[in-house]
């Protein structure tokens, strides 16, 4: 106790020796506050899961580690802190409400502050409610636009305008978004102008089959997707409806489910939009329906199956989805005025994956010839620039490049997981041969194949997100205001600063 005490007070001199508040507050960043010209727009990006190993390990299978991102070439950045108000390490569903709100939740509760439960457990009600961005954006009379790869009525597209102490509640969450239901969230005014996802199954019947083929999750005999049309919307499911949107408002459901992971995107049957191409689309659909000078608008964009490609061990699709959200970032740079436009970036949380070892960069990248190698060496990291490969070395003495082993003499991979579906029991083999299953049971020829599981260390069905901090990256106008170490409520305020928004 005394050694916490010490600790405590030593933080507490540094931070007044630096001029800083030595006391932690509800809300950081209540006090932020823009200089100059107000934003008109933002777009708010959040990369699901998308930890720091994930950029780190995206940036080197993208573009090699030696060059840039797009988010690389923000000039302003910052860490976020991810914890929930109940837990170390969170869910998408608190985080994104502090991100979209400035308050603290519980894990599994969408927009509600930290005095509400899972599911009400206690039975003592839900507590208020906190505007989100969206809904402040939308009472301040600006467009507003949700895209995410995963279901629309996911936890964090959610967050940007529903309230519910569950967020599995998919069914429920979609009708706060529909404007002629009794529970439809009146803060949205005349309704959200822009939805586009997958989660289709969340507006059709159980009783009936979508457009794919696939029966509905509703239990209630709705069918959504005609409900909001009489509601005044466009309703599209497949690449060719997409193509042909050209105004508000909209309702795209490209899937029944989440939509494809990039890398399956192609083989889709009835075509769906890459987030590129959604990023595109909603961007130039809110700025055509935006052109009065009163007027803004707010987009959130998620990369969702990022998240779901770690949960299922599978680094490859993870980087394909980080590759194609990054894409998608340096699209919507491109098309908008940054000097009216902040374009902010982040994540909900990260995951246990990690990039292990000392691994060489490949062959052609080294800044020398090394005197030999293991032939594997020359042909290895076809895809990814080293990173989906197992971890070669140099002996320093002879200039030999092997395959790093492990203690028992066995190569291992860059790139691993704490905990997931990749565990391979107490006894190891070499990953190149491995014949562990890898996704869709199908078995990799090696760990760059798309279905190679990463190994993990502890066994489970499904990897789990990690309590570190993720990063913060911004540009445009007021972007100036992201810098330091900061709670994920601190997003909130600044957006909420750079529109101007009381």
């Amino acid at each position: 106790m005394a050694r916490t005490h010490a600790r405590g007070a030593l933080a507490m001199t540094v931070a007044v020796a630096l001029g800083l508040s030595s006391g932690p507050t509800r809300a950081q960043g209540d006090q932020v506050r823009l200089k100059g010209k107000k934003a008109k727009n933002v777009i708010f990006f959040v990369g699901d899961g998308m930890g720091i190993s994930t950029v780190t390990a995206g940036r080197v299978f993208s573009v090699v580690a030696g060059s840039q991102l797009v988010l690389d070439q923000f000039p302003y950045t910052a860490l976020s802190r991810t914890y929930a108000a109940d837990s170390i390490t969170p869910d998408s569903a608190p985080t994104m409400t502090a991100m979209m709100t400035g308050v603290y939740t519980n894990q599994s509760v969408i927009g509600f502050g930290e005095g509400t439960e899972a599911n009400d457990f206690n039975g003592d009600g839900d507590g208020v409610a906190p505007w989100t961005l969206l809904e402040l954006a939308k009472k301040n009379g600006m467009r507003v636009g949700v895209v995410s790869t995963a279901t629309i009525t996911h936890a964090t597209p959610a967050a940007t305008y529903a309230h519910i102490n569950q967020r599995n509640n998919e069914s429920d969450i979609a009708l706060q978004a529909l404007p002629s239901d009794a529970t439809f969230n009146a803060r949205l005014g005349g309704g959200i102008d822009l939805l586009m996802g997958g989660g289709r199954r969340f507006f059709v019947p159980n009783t009936q089959a979508d457009e794919e083929g696939t029966n509905g999750a509703r239990t209630d005999g709705r069918d959504l997707r005609a409900e909001f049309q009489s509601a005044g919307y466009q309703y599209v499911w497949n690449q060719s409806g997409f193509n042909a949107l050209q105004s508000l408002p909209a309702l795209g459901l490209f899937e029944s489910s989440h939509m494809e992971w990039e890398y399956d995107r192609p083989n889709d049957l009835g075509g769906e939009p890459s987030l590129k191409d959604l990023t595109t689309k909603a961007v130039q659909l809110l700025e055509h329906a935006t052109r009065r000078p009163s007027e803004g608008y707010f987009l959130h964009v998620e990369a969702g199956r990022i998240d779901h490609a770690h949960h299922a061990g599978n680094a490859y699709r993870a980087l394909t989805d980080m590759q194609e959200f990054d894409e998608a970032i340096g699209a919507a740079a491109q098309l908008v005025d940054l000097d009216e436009t902040l374009i902010i970036v982040s994540a909900d949380h990260s995951h246990v994956f990690n990039i292990a070892g000392y691994p060489l960069r490949p062959l052609q990248e080294l800044p020398y010839a090394p005197k030999s190698y293991d032939p594997d060496f020359a042909t290895a990291n076809a895809k990814g620039h080293g990173i989906l490969d197992v971890v070669w070395d140099i002996d320093q003495n002879t200039g030999h490049v092997f395959a790093a082993p492990d203690r028992n003499g066995v190569p291992y991979t860059v790139l691993g997981y704490h905990n997931g579906p990749g565990y391979r029991n107490a006894v190891r083999v070499d990953p190149r041969s491995d014949p562990f299953k890898g996704l869709g049971n199908v078995t990799p020829t090696g760990p760059s194949h798309p279905a190679y599981y990463q190994e993990s260390a502890v066994p489970m069905g499904s990897e789990t997100h990690s309590g570190e901090e993720v990063g913060i990256y911004a540009i445009g106008r007021g972007a100036e205001l992201v810098h330091g170490t900061v709670k994920n409520t601190f997003i909130f305020q600044v957006m909420k600063a750079a529109l101007g928004i009381d």
